[in-house]
């Protein structure tokens, strides 16, 4: 009964894959991170403009000298969650005057409840359900002014099907160069490293199995703007794909690697004007597919405002919204995050 379940997910989740670009392992962290990441379709491994989020690019954080917290809840279709908690801060390092170095510290949870669960006879046996957690800590140097280098370090944790886990590490490596007051570049590498194992000997005993599952290496490259007169900032950044290929059948017993398959060159732009210090709008486009037959095909426009408020000289309190469209759904994914920030 148990196995019959647990084939049918792994088959759903292939059939999944091969339909669209973010169904591959670990695409939970890929999703987003922020309401105002999200409201600019995530092309921030650049901005070092407005309020950063290291865990795009561990080198950002030396770029944020308050220090942030962000809380984010999603709503989302399906009986799907996600969820953020994160913080960053810029501080100087002993006896240093000029440079610094900075720190973010994050946590993004996702899962899916609900799931029915039915043996080969359409009876129902219960409700099951699968999580994903990611654990990141991302420091980052100022080599100069205008030079920042950083390493983040993952904890994967998901669970697939009661004593179906996986646990994995992983490495993002990234850079952070200020042209000048207005203009700045970013390069990440991520995912370095990162694989699911799961091993199911203990529901199958020695008919069980160990099937790994490669997650993609990702290598973003992007640039922000700061408008004339520090009116907003618009943002592009351009993504490449590294894409594994899985060929494990479920009821091979041999421990296989999976093998590097065709990849994806995606873009996605972002803008957030300042409507006035306390309200600014964002917009942005995701998923520009340029490796696909129909490069539209996977478009997420998005939308998003910020409102904050100072509570005194060093405490600021500021609340974000994010609505997003997506593929092969009519609902959209919207998401509302808090955001403290404290001198």
């Amino acid at each position: 009964m148990k196995k019959i379940f647990l084939i049918l997910i792994i088959l759903l989740s292939a059939g999944v894959t091969e339909a669209q670009l973010g169904s591959y392992p670990g695409a939970f962290s890929r999703l987003g991170f922020s309401a105002r990441g999200l409201g600019m379709s995530n092309a921030m491994v650049s901005d070092v403009f407005g309020e950063v989020s290291g865990i795009y690019n561990p080198a950002l954080s030396t770029f944020q000298n308050e220090g942030k917290v962000d809380l984010g809840y999603t709503f989302l279709s399906l009986d799907r969650k996600l969820n953020f908690i994160g913080f960053t801060k810029k501080f100087k390092l002993p006896k240093q005057e000029k440079g610094g170095a900075g720190i973010t510290l994050a946590w993004i949870n996702a899962g899916v409840g609900d799931i029915d669960g039915r043996d080969n006879d359409t009876r129902k046996i219960g409700s099951f359900s699968t999580f994903e957690n990611e654990f990141y800590l991302g420091t980052g140097f100022m080599l100069t002014d205008k030079l920042s280098l950083g390493v983040g370090f993952k904890l994967y944790y998901a669970k697939l099907f009661e004593e179906v886990t996986s646990t994995s590490f992983a490495i993002d490596f990234g850079g952070v160069f200020k042209a000048n007051e207005n203009l700045a570049f970013g390069l990440v590498f991520k995912d370095l490293g990162a694989k699911y194992e799961w091993q199911t000997s203990k529901i199958y005993g020695s008919n069980g199995n160990t099937t790994k599952e490669k997650f993609p290496t990702v290598v973003d490259l992007g640039s922000t703007y700061l408008l004339p007169g520090n009116t907003g900032i618009v943002t592009l950044a351009v993504q490449q794909y590294f894409n594994p290929e899985s060929e494990k059948s479920p009821y091979d017993t041999v421990i296989t690697e999976v093998k590097e398959k065709s990849n994806n060159t995606v873009i996605r732009f972002g803008a957030e004007i300042n409507i006035m210090k306390q309200f600014k709008v964002r917009a942005g486009l995701d998923r520009i597919d340029l490796s696909a037959d129909d490069f539209t095909g996977n478009l997420k426009p998005s939308f998003g405002i910020g409102l904050s408020k100072n509570f005194s000289k060093s405490i600021n309190l500021g609340f974000d919204y994010s609505f997003q469209l997506e593929p092969y759904t009519h609902d959209p994914v919207q998401n509302i995050g808090i955001v403290f920030k404290f001198k």
